[in-house]
């Protein structure tokens, strides 16, 4: 317990020194420029409770639109992902290379190709979280289950395991730590995605709220956002990272 305290300490540390800074610094920089970290807390925690700001409105636009993407591209990704690494690889030389390709394609520029294909609204968002979510998902599951011990699942064939039976209790538990690895890379990279999709053509998000406030100039709500959207990341990182260590513990229990 005193170790956790300790580390938390640390870490916390240089996070108060650099507001700190930013505090001072903001105080005696040109008006304007940049604002002080107290007043966008202040300015922030108004925008929640303001009925005109709705900024717990706008959150859960973006959250409906990044579950959905998050959503489909975790099916979908780990399912191919199993697929290409265990019972179909002989076809992976034929689609990782393809997959490797589209993965390195910048999502923020095909964003007005999205646009062309599904039109300006719920769709068109979704599709985008879904692209930027799905490759990383799908490349280290299928990493994962390609390098699978052998060993393992032969030796769990000798015992008359079906296929079933060898994905539960083989496959899948020794696949489980690159899985969640996966769902944090895409998670992370969601975020920053639907806030992208939400500065053209939409009417609500995150990412329409921050271009409104940047059209208004109101500096306290620009930097507020930046923070806030930075912090909701790392929260569902943290809940990923929690839920891993808590699946890990089965996956260890599995192999005993």
């Amino acid at each position: 317990m005193k170790s956790k305290i300790k580390r938390a300490t640390i870490a916390i540390i240089p996070l108060l020194a650099f507001f700190v800074l930013w505090e001072v610094g903001a105080y005696y920089a040109p008006r304007g420029v940049l604002p002080q970290p107290t007043k966008i807390v202040v300015a922030m925690l108004h925008a929640f409770v303001d009925p005109k700001e709705q900024l717990l409105f706008q959150t859960l636009e973006s959250f409906k639109r990044i579950g959905l993407g998050f959503l489909l591209a975790g099916v979908v990704g780990n399912v191919l992902g199993f697929l290409l690494g265990t019972y179909f690889r002989s076809l992976e030389r034929l689609f990782i290379p393809f997959f490797k390709v589209c993965e390195k394609i910048n999502p923020f520029a095909i964003i007005p190709i999205f646009m062309i294909l599904f039109g300006i609204g719920m769709q068109e968002k979704v599709a985008i979280v879904f692209w930027a979510c799905i490759w990383p998902i799908l490349t280290t599951t299928q990493e994962a289950a390609k390098n699978v011990d052998l060993k393992l699942i032969a030796a769990t064939r000798a015992m008359g395991a079906s296929r079933a039976k060898i994905f539960i209790s083989v496959i899948f538990p020794y696949t489980l730590p690159d899985i969640f690895t996966g769902l944090k890379i895409a998670i992370r990279v969601a975020f920053f995605m639907i806030v992208a999709a939400e500065t053209i053509g939409a009417s609500s998000g995150l990412g329409w709220y921050y271009i409104r406030k940047q059209a208004m100039y109101n500096l306290n709500l620009i930097y507020g956002s930046i923070l806030y959207i930075t912090v909701l990341a790392i929260l569902f990182n943290f809940l990923f990272t929690r839920l891993e260590k808590k699946f890990l513990v089965w996956k260890e229990a599995a192999f005993n």
